[in-house]
């Protein structure tokens, strides 16, 4: 098993729940509801990280949760875990 856990921002749109990582740009994603938003999000980290580690690059550390809470305290907030194994 290879865990891994980055977190991300959900922000509820319209009919939609949008998700970006601060620490992975490139792995948004968006679902119809919060837990939809969650499984794609999962799917997501672990597509770019599989990526970046077959690409022989190094993942980027995840950032402090408490840090992004207390910078970003009107965003929803949510650590994504994944096993790198699964995907």
């Amino acid at each position: 098993m290879e865990i891994v856990k980055y977190p991300a921002f959900f922000t509820p749109v319209e009919n939609e729940v949008q998700v970006d990582f601060p620490d992975l740009p490139e792995a948004f994603t968006q679902g119809k509801t919060m837990d939809e938003a969650m499984e794609f999000a999962k799917l997501g980290l672990a597509i770019t990280i599989n990526d970046k580690l077959g690409h022989f690059e190094k993942a980027p550390q995840p950032s402090n949760m408490a840090i992004l809470q207390a910078k970003n305290p009107q965003k929803i907030i949510k650590m994504v875990t994944v096993d790198l194994d699964q995907y």
